[in-house]
């Protein structure tokens, strides 16, 4: 009996006389004749059947039953099978059922029945034959079939297909689209990664073929197969494809905003953002490549107003939607633009799409408008006496719940400086939850019970939320400030915040090494298992490592990720490794490395270069170079008071931090991206942690292409503008970037005028960016900057200054620095620093507009300052000598802390500040220019409000009692 495509063994009917009745009976009750005649069913009769009786039996069944007609009855396509079986099992030995006829009758059969495992048999057994031209037919057909069937049984003998079809394949021939659709499906179904890695392999192979005309048919396939591998330098040439045509195809929008949409999340940068303003052009109501523009602009500062108009006007029932709209919400939010936040917010909840950080940001504007409506928002629950503690979301965490219930019961107690718990007792407390996790997750993958992908993604991004907002955002203070931030400043605990977060972070690096160990990381697939999905997990996992200060971990961990995702992910891991290698200090394996890490980037080696970053002191002396002090002011002591919720009152003691003002010559300094100080030795100036809080440093700039904490990769600049003229350079020139008041006048107008006047800018010109806004320029003139003493530069401009004396930075205010401006700018507005003006002015700061920090009860308390005599200032509306001026006459200083708070350095010593601001946490950035100014400063505390613990605690709303805050505004202006 000749080989099958049937399993060994199977069960094979013989034709006989039992089988033959049975049919010839289903025939009379279905009011049919068996196929073939009385003469045929004469020879199948008999006890010994002729083979060529079996092989015309199977021919007239598929004739007169099967062939070209649709809704064929099951029972006679089983029989129709029954019969080709039967006879193929009748012929001679070595001949093979693909040169006897009937199989693609055979396939198309089973196929409609629904049975995946005898094609899958099939297509292996005669694999090697089907790569033959002749069966090429066969072999499309048994694709077709699996590929409409799917599931697991029909990934491995689809790739069997595939290469043998491969082995022949041409960018002419006319099956290219059964062979993309065929591998989209493995890719769609495959919930190991080995089956992924060959379909890597032909993504990437067929890629470069898809800029021809023609081809639509196969790209959009092969577009979501190489979604599926993450295989980003594939997709990177399929946008490209799509987007060489001038009139392109209509099914094209869908797959190009899959492409992009997949390559921002997993890339981002300047390719994808040419990429995404292409597509926009093309689709312009496409969600996914508007929500990618969207993204590109603002990154480059356009106004959330100008990103509106096209993503107000997309489709609301497009699935992708609610995503691009989420996004125009956060950013209104972020930038106060209350009336446009709410008006997307609205959308969003029109179409069933407002989640839950939505609704918390919805309710967090609500407070600006009526404190009794944003109370009764969902979430808000009224007022609690201090940051609540951190709760997991059951549902987030998904199947990990149960798991990480000792981490739950760990966060659930407030960090507080109070807390019967010490740093290192929650440390030890998170140690041991870590076990017993581990221990659970093990258990479950062993008994192939882990979280899907999707799930453990859910719950990753859950725990990296919950580490970086409410209490636990605070985790972070204690390496941003040099001194210890106790009870003096609120009632959280900085210390045990971060113990309480590195716990949490400890248990994201550990489920995510978990899943990534599963021999079926992608259960589930689709929908549950995903490449994408892995790498956001190895995304997060990096994070997290790197929160945790553990570059060298986190490159163990990329190492063991990258042996075993092989091609998948291409493009998307090697980033991570960069920057894990840049935080480790290991610049120059990054530069022996820079082609594999940059495969997109011709000539990398040529074209990009790695710098360290080092803060001031260790910049000085990698450089050789010693600075020389032009100001020292030493720790300027003094105390605030603090008014309790419960209207007690206590004095607390603090001291400014000492400042410097020093500089340094430096030969053949670079100046690139505004910011960036580059010294041949010392590489890139890095600004203290107090500044780093702002944002990623290096900011964003086109000549900036990776970043890490200790080192950065640049793209070489193609013409360097020799500057011989010596000059003076302000280090941290952060300005342009965040266009914050305080950081302005403190920090930077304070050292122009302190260099002015110490006669440095008498022989060399002072370096300053174009890209200083109106304000800040105006501000030069009013300390008696010249222009003609400003060598400007732009963003654009590469510099080499052979020349340069470089002033330190600046992170905290200086007593000598703050007065001398304080003098100037009072001699500009025409008042005499000899002779003070009377104090004559209470002045309330209101914050109207702004999202952060909103007060619940911001209005009432406009409403009692004005009843006790204070003008009500939004010192935003004033020019710079009218808010000098006005604070100079101040005899009461109230309102929450803000920017505006900055005029204090106008101020006189006898004005009285008064800040109201949750009890939670203070910032002692405002006492430090009371203390310079030797004010009475009172700290009013309040309760914040329940429901946003969502957000970080240093911008989520709080709540006042007003008749504290009557006493507190009473003893501002002096009637207490």
């Amino acid at each position: 009996m000749s080989s099958t495509p049937l399993a060994a063994g199977a069960a094979v009917p013989a034709l006989g006389r039992v089988w033959l009745d049975e049919l010839l009976a289903r025939c009379e009750r279905e009011g049919l004749s068996l196929p073939g005649g009385a003469q045929l069913q004469q020879k199948l009769h008999r006890p010994e059947v002729p083979a060529a009786a079996r092989g015309r039996l199977a021919q007239v069944m598929h004739h007169e039953w099967v062939k070209g007609r649709q809704d064929v009855p099951p029972w006679q396509l089983q029989a129709t099978v029954e019969a080709i079986e039967a006879w193929w099992h009748t012929l001679p030995e070595g001949t093979e059922p693909l040169g006897a006829g009937l199989v693609p009758a055979w396939i198309r059969a089973q196929g409609t029945l629904g049975r995946v495992q005898p094609l899958a048999d099939a297509a292996l057994r005669w694999q090697s034959q089907l790569a033959l031209p002749e069966h090429e037919a066969v072999a499309l057909a048994l694709l077709r079939q699996l590929r409409r069937l799917k599931g697991e049984a029909a990934i491995e003998p689809t790739l069997a297909l595939i290469d043998a079809l491969g082995e022949r394949w041409q960018p002419e021939v006319d099956w290219t689209a059964e062979l993309t659709g065929s591998l989209a499906m493995v890719a769609r179904a495959a919930e190991q990664l080995a089956p992924l890695q060959r379909v890597a392999a032909w993504v990437e192979r067929l890629a470069p073929h898809t800029a021809r005309a023609g081809v639509e048919a196969w790209r959009t396939p092969l577009v979501s197969a190489a979604v599926r591998c993450a295989h980003l330098p594939s997709l990177r040439q399929l946008a490209e494809a799509m987007l060489a045509f001038d009139d392109p195809a209509a099914n094209d929008g869908f797959a190009l905003a899959s492409a992009i949409a997949t390559l921002a999340d997993l890339a981002p940068g300047p390719e994808v953002d040419a990429l995404a303003e292409r597509a926009a052009q093309a689709w312009p109501k496409q969600p996914s490549i508007q929500r990618e523009l969207a993204r590109r602009r603002r990154a480059a500062g356009t106004l959330v107003q100008d990103l509106a108009a096209p993503l107000l006007a997309l489709e609301p029932t497009h699935p992708a939607t609610p995503s691009a709209w989420q996004l125009l919400a956060e950013y209104a939010f972020h930038d106060g633009d209350t009336a446009l936040a709410e008006q997307v917010y609205q959308k969003l909840a029109d179409i069933g799409a407002l989640d839950d950080q939505a609704e918390m940001r919805l309710a967090h504007l609500r407070l600006q408008q009526s404190r009794v409506a944003a109370l009764a928002q969902p979430g808000a629950g009224g007022l609690r006496e201090a940051a609540g503690p951190t709760h997991f979301d059951a549902e987030a965490l998904g199947p990990v719940a149960p798991a990480l219930a000792a981490l739950a019961q760990l966060v659930a107690e407030p960090p507080r400086h109070d807390s019967p718990h010490t740093p290192a007792d929650i440390t030890r407390a998170g140690a041991a939850a870590l076990a017993e996790f581990d221990a659970a997750c093990r258990a479950a993958i062993a008994a192939d019970e882990g979280p899907t992908a999707a799930q453990a993604l859910a719950a990753a991004t859950h725990l990296w939320v919950q580490a970086n907002c409410g209490a636990l955002d605070l985790a972070h203070w204690d390496q941003v400030f040099p001194f210890e931030v106790g009870p003096a400043f609120g009632v959280l605990d900085g210390q045990r915040a971060r113990a309480q977060c590195m716990a949490v972070l400890a248990h994201l690096v550990t489920l995510v090494g978990h899943v990534m160990r599963q021999d079926r990381p992608l259960r589930g697939a689709p929908t549950e298992g995903s490449v994408a999905a892995l790498i956001g997990l190895l995304q997060l996992q990096l994070d997290a490592r790197l929160a945790m200060r553990q570059p060298h971990e986190a490159l163990a961990d990329l190492a063991d990720a990258r042996q075993r995702l092989g091609a998948l992910g291409a493009g998307a891991v090697e980033p991570m490794q960069e920057r894990a290698l840049l935080a480790a200090g290991q610049a120059t394996s990054v530069q022996a490395d820079i082609a594999r890490l940059h495969p997109t980037e011709a000539a990398a080696a040529r074209v990009l270069e790695v710098w360290p970053l080092r803060e001031w002191a260790d910049w000085l002396r990698a450089e050789g170079v010693t600075d020389h002090a032009l100001v020292s002011d030493p720790p300027c002591p003094g105390q605030f008071e603090v008014v309790d919720v419960t209207g007690r009152l206590r004095v607390e003691r603090h001291a400014a931090e000492a400042t410097t003002l020093s500089l340094a010559r430096v030969t053949d300094l670079r100046v690139r991206a505004i910011h960036l100080l580059i010294a041949p030795q010392g590489g890139i100036l890095k600004p203290h942690p107090w500044h780093l809080q702002m944002a990623d440093f290096p900011y964003p700039h086109p000549s900036v292409v990776a970043r890490g904490a200790a080192g950065t990769v640049m793209r070489r600049a193609t013409r360097w503008q020799r500057v011989d003229e010596p000059l003076v350079v302000l280090a941290n020139m952060d300005a342009p970037f965040h266009r914050n008041y305080y950081h302005w006048m403190v920090l930077t107008l304070a050292r122009i005028h302190g260099l002015m006047v110490r006669g440095i800018l008498k022989t060399r010109r002072l370096l300053l960016p174009r890209e200083l806004n109106g304000w800040m320029r105006s501000s030069l003139a009013d300390i008696g900057l010249d222009d003609s003493r400003v060598r400007w530069y732009e963003a654009a401009d590469d510099l080499r200054l052979s020349d340069a004396l470089v002033a330190s930075p600046a992170e905290f205010a200086s007593p000598t620095l703050v007065e001398g401006l304080r003098r100037c700018l009072w001699q500009a507005a025409g008042l005499d620093p000899d002779a003070p003006p009377p104090l004559a002015r209470r002045v309330y700061l209101a914050r109207r507009g702004e999202t952060r920090r909103p007060m619940a009860e911001a209005e009432d308390m406009i409403a009692l300052a004005e009843s006790l005599g204070f003008e009500i200032v939004a010192p935003e509306t004033l020019s710079l000598l009218d808010q000098v001026r006005l604070f100079a006459t101040a005899r009461a200083i109230a309102g929450p802390p803000g920017a505006a708070f900055t005029n204090l350095m106008w101020t006189q010593p006898d004005c009285r500040v008064l800040t109201v601001y949750k009890q939670d946490i203070y910032s002692p950035t405002f006492l430090d220019l009371s203390f310079l100014r030797g004010q009475a400063h009172r700290w009013l505390q309040g309760r914040s409000l329940a429901g946003f613990e969502g957000v970080s605690i240093v911008t989520s709303p709080f709540s006042v009692d007003l008749a504290l805050a009557r006493q507190a505004l009473q003893w501002a202006a002096g009637d207490a």
